[in-house]
């Protein structure tokens, strides 16, 4: 996989806004009551984990290290 650009972290963070709004919505609709206060911050810190995780994602994949000439 490779590492996506800034723009595309930014439009990822962009669709996980609502995402993480409605997940809480159906959350409730299926009976799973999550107070507000725990699940927004808990959702903001998985997802500011994942962007970091692809931010650091080493460039060209896990073939970074091999050469790629064939």
């Amino acid at each position: 996989m490779n590492r996506p650009g800034p723009a595309g972290l930014l439009v990822l963070l962009a669709f996980s806004v609502p995402v993480i709004i409605e997940a809480h919505t159906v959350l409730a609709y299926l009976g799973i009551d999550i107070a507000p206060s725990v699940y927004y911050p808990a959702s903001i810190a998985l997802t500011l984990l994942i962007v970091g995780v692809l931010w650091l994602w080493p460039e060209g994949g896990s073939n970074s290290g091999k050469a790629t000439e064939a």
